[in-house]
């Protein structure tokens, strides 16, 4: 290993001769590894499989009886916890050393269980609240989350020469989202050449983000000394904040798919401690008695508030002074929902109330409250006038110093607030992670660098933090823009596979940043920039016109469920159905079992070289191994799987869970005999792996079944029109770039202008492509390139959807002729009401993009095309028996006018499919390949659908 590395570092250093040499592997170099991952892409899960891998592999080779114990290093309790939390998550034993210390659960248990430590608490001797490092030894698996704090500064060097120690004759993974700026920052050669050899993955920010992962983000920052203005630019990141929290409140329904949580505004700076307050502790003090003061006015002086909120909803940066270094309007089209609120009939006064009631929980107004609650928590309560429920929270380290400080501000400025001690009041910290919470605004020290767990963040005020230290700038960064996203793909929904953007979600995927001081705002700009990552200091937004040419005379025919007679709305499986409830066993599941095959995996556990008998037995769970299993787990995990999916009208109980277990007749297991009869820890922990993916699957099946059964018989054709949710209502396409990309805006341009003059009917510049197809409905129908640096709304196109568009039109044109002399119409849709209570598309595990209509002979041919992959599928899955289920429904419709059907357009290959069928057989499925069968599946697709005509 080591030959290779170093024949490796000698073709790197004569490669890249322009810098300076890698030094060459030594063994002590072969004991670290270390993992560059961006904030919120998965780090924890990156540590556990870690752990996981070194166990496997050191008990292959006899070698986990050679060390101590496993201890993960964290920078703060806070942070522990959660680590030993999401550890029990993962069937992972974890516990607090310094808790645990002196029992028996504090005795070295080797590679079993984690010991979890603050690195704060190593010492050179043993105390109450430390640990003295020679006496945990230096034969250990180290985890070290927060990898690249102990680089810089003189108690830090301490920390970094420690956790060598804990592991000099181990093993060590350090976790980080920093290293590189670390490294930078410390100035240490050492340091560089060491992380140079022992970083093996670098999935930094820019990566993150360019692939789709996390909110987009605005930096919003004027230049130079801002005092005049401040109070204005305030306003207006107030003004920013309240409407991310009003879209996401009055259009929630709609953004239920994409997992979004509440929008929190924070304002971060350095920590502010016990005892006498450093410099820079006294100068985020006054950062934080400035915003206090803000607010203290903004609720004091209704009118004055009420006139600036006017002036920029209303007037120009040229009148408003918010202009950024080359004169452009910072918040130029950032308002465009409360624009439109306003043409509705809202003025800045109805805004200032709703602002109060929605934003500071008090519609009554009054002023500032702030209550320090005692004890050791640091936190401090803000509310409005006589109002129980806060608004707000400040979280320091010397809670009654800020106070007094505060207090003495507002003194010297006349301010209106009461500053006083709660002893009603308890700790909210904790909660303020959760949406249910009444906090909107965090204001705190720079704890929530590391590691805090929070989804809500969406406005960002920047106080005096990292001022010298890239990764605290980037570590903050990453607190905001982490997002759950459709499906829990943690991606913006321009680049998740998500059938349609609702308006306005683009406010609730960016994270607006701003600052106190211009200084560190542009530090903070150029850092973004070097990591080659846009600087998103002005959008640039574009409009297409957005035709709909369709004139609905035709009367197509579309499949929707029926409407109630009770409220005209459509039948809806989640408020109509009768709640399904786990336990429950239909016929259709004992006839069609749930089928889990686990030989595959148990080879992949066992040794290399040693084989599975072919022969595969077929067994199921008794009551000896039921005893045996987690039911609370089970229950949690379930109540986690139906969360996941917005499942919120399925009912699960561990009685249900029992009752299903109990009864094998649904479910078809393969596992070897032997593996029923565990006689290991290990062998227990499969067992509950097994019953818990069977019940999953379960799940999956028996909610989907029902929710079938309930939608089906209450499908109806209708007439499509105007106001369906697949013709968008936007006049306009919306194209948004970063101002900066001036290449960029001039293809956009150029394409605009060759749509108006009809030049062409394909069109690309870069990585935008734009087709204009009669048979669509509405034009021109848009494409970026995966990764481009253009987001478009309402919607854009896929690879795999284009290219079908594309080929279509290609087809229709060549053909032309043929179907005029066919009498044959043919009509194309995008299909973007997925996910909006048809139900019966998403049961059959089926999400077709488009409907293609064919007219011919008096009678319309429906069909539901999906362009997409099949590496994850089988010949027998829904989805690809979907072509049979909507036969069933023409049945029932009794419509001989309409003949409906479905195709899968496979982007992924035959030959990759590696399934038993024939590529004709599965044609016969309507399984078409449009990648390696692009010249002829159009043809096959329309042989197929006019081998119907009668």
């Amino acid at each position: 290993l080591l030959n290779d590395l170093n024949a490796f570092v000698e073709r790197f250093n004569s490669h890249w001769t322009d810098y300076a040499d890698v030094p060459p592997y030594n063994d002590d170099d072969l004991n670290k590894l270390c993992m560059q991952n961006a904030t919120g892409s998965g780090k924890t899960l990156l540590m556990h499989v870690n752990l996981l891998q070194y166990r496997h592999y050191a008990a292959k080779h006899g070698k986990d009886k050679e060390l101590s114990r496993v201890i993960l290093l964290t920078p703060n309790e806070r942070l522990s916890e959660q680590h030993i939390t999401e550890f029990r998550e993962s069937d992972i034993s974890a516990d607090s050393y310094l808790q645990s210390r002196g029992g028996l659960f504090g005795l070295a248990q080797g590679l079993a269980r984690v010991d979890v430590l603050e690195i704060t608490k190593l010492a050179d001797q043993e105390g109450p609240n430390t640990i003295a490092t020679r006496s945990l030894g230096d034969q250990n698996l180290l985890l070290v989350d927060e990898g690249h704090r102990g680089m810089s500064g003189k108690e830090e060097g301490v920390w970094f020469t420690r956790r060598s120690d804990l592991c000099a004759k181990g093993f060590a993974f350090e976790y980080s989202a920093t290293f590189e700026q670390a490294v930078q920052a410390s100035g240490n050669a050492e340091f560089e050449n060491s992380y140079a050899k022992t970083v093996v993955f670098d999935y930094s920010y820019r990566w993150f983000y360019e692939d789709g992962f996390g909110k987009d983000y605005q930096i919003l920052n004027l230049p130079g000394s801002f005092a005049e203005t401040q109070s204005i630019y305030m306003t207006a990141c107030l003004l920013k904040f309240y409407q991310q929290l009003r879209i996401y409140e009055e259009k929630a329904k709609d953004f239920e798919p994409f997992n979004l949580e509440k929008p929190l505004w924070i304002f971060v700076g350095s920590t502010v401690s016990s005892g006498k307050m450093s410099k820079d502790e006294q100068i985020v003090a006054t950062d934080v008695a400035l915003i206090i003061q803000f607010i203290a006015d903004f609720l004091d002086n209704s009118q004055v508030a009420t006139r600036r909120m006017h002036e920029i909803l209303t007037g120009k940066g040229q009148d408003t002074g918010l202009l950024d270094k080359d004169g452009n309007d910072i918040f130029a089209g950032a308002f465009t929902y409360l624009a439109r609120a306003m043409t509705r009939g809202e003025d800045a006064s109805a805004l200032y109330r709703d602002i109060l009631a929605r934003l500071f929980n008090y519609a009554a107004g009054g002023h500032l409250s702030l209550d320090r609650i005692k004890g050791e928590s640091g936190e401090v309560a803000l509310r409005v006038g006589t109002s129980e429920t806060p608004f707000g929270l400040i979280n320091v380290g010397d809670a009654k110093s800020l106070c007094d400080h505060v207090a003495e501000v507002a003194a010297q400025n006349g301010t209106r607030l009461t500053v006083e001690d709660s002893d009603f009041t308890e700790a909210m910290f904790a909660s303020v992670k959760d949406s249910t919470s009444p906090v909107n605004l965090l204001i705190g020290s720079k704890k929530f660098v590391e590691g805090w767990d929070c989804w809500r963040v969406s406005t960002m005020g920047l106080m005096h933090v990292g001022r010298s230290e890239g990764s605290q700038i980037i570590q903050l960064f990453g607190r905001g823009v982490r997002l759950k996203g459709y499906e829990w793909s943690l991606k913006r929904s321009g680049h998740s596979h998500a059938p349609l953007r609702p308006a306005f979600i683009e406010e609730l995927e960016t994270l607006n940043v701003f600052g106190i001081e211009a200084d560190f705002m542009e530090k903070f700009r150029e850092f973004l920039k070097e990591e080659g990552l846009p600087g998103n200091e002005r959008r640039k937004t574009i409009t297409i016109p957005l035709n709909v040419t369709y004139d609905f005379g035709k009367k197509l025919k579309i499949l929707r469920p029926k409407r109630k007679a009770s409220d005209g709305k459509e039948y809806d499986f989640k408020k109509d159905a009768a709640v399904p409830t786990v336990g429950d066993i239909p016929d259709y599941m004992t006839l069609g079992t749930v089928v889990a095959d686990w030989y595959p995996r148990i080879q992949a556990m066992q040794s290399r070289g040693s084989t599975l008998s072919t022969h595969k037995d077929k067994v199921s769970l008794r009551e000896e191994h039921l005893a045996l299993l987690d039911y609370d787990k089970l229950f949690f995990e379930l109540e986690r799987f139906k969360r996941e999916r917005n499942w919120y009208n399925f009912n699960i109980t561990k009685h249900g869970i029992k009752s299903l277990l109990r009864n094998p007749n649904w479910y078809t297991l393969y596992l070897p005999e032997s593996r029923l009869n565990p006689a290991t820890f290990d062998g227990v922990l499969l067992l509950q792996q097994v019953a818990s993916e069977l019940l999953k699957r379960y799940c999956d099946h028996y909610y989907n079944y029902r929710k079938r059964e309930y939608i089906e018989p209450r499908l109806e054709l209708r007439d499509l029109t105007s106001d369906d949710d697949n013709i968008p209502q936007e006049e306009f396409y919306q194209l948004i770039v970063d101002g900066d990309e001036e290449q960029v805006i001039q293809g956009i341009q150029q394409i605009k202008k060759d749509l108006e003059q009809k030049k062409d009917d394909l069109l690309k510049v870069g990585d935008l492509n734009a087709c204009n197809f009669g048979k669509h409905l509405f034009q021109p129908l848009f494409h970026v390139r995966r990764g481009g640096k253009i987001t478009i709304l309402p919607v854009a196109l896929g690879e795999s959807e284009y290219q079908f568009v594309t080929d279509l039109k290609t087809w229709c044109d060549s053909h032309k002729a043929a179907l005029e002399k066919e009498g044959m119409e043919l009509f194309l849709l995008r299909n973007m009401s997925r996910g909006k209570g048809v139900g019966f598309f998403e049961a059959g595990n089926f999400h077709p993009d488009f409907i293609l209509w064919m007219l011919i002979g008096g009678k319309q041919y429906v069909t539901f095309i999906e362009p997409h992959g099949l590496l994850h599928e089988g010949p027998a899955s829904e989805k690809v028996l979907f072509h049979k289920r909507i036969k069933d429904v023409e049945q029932r419709l009794k419509d001989p006018t309409v003949i409906l059907n479905s195709f899968i357009l496979s982007w992924t290959r035959y030959p990759q499919l590696k399934w038993d069928n024939t590529q004709d057989e599965l044609e016969d499925m309507h399984v078409l390949f449009m990648t390696n069968d692009r010249d002829k599946y159009i043809d096959k697709l329309f042989a197929r659908l006019r081998g119907m005509v009668k």
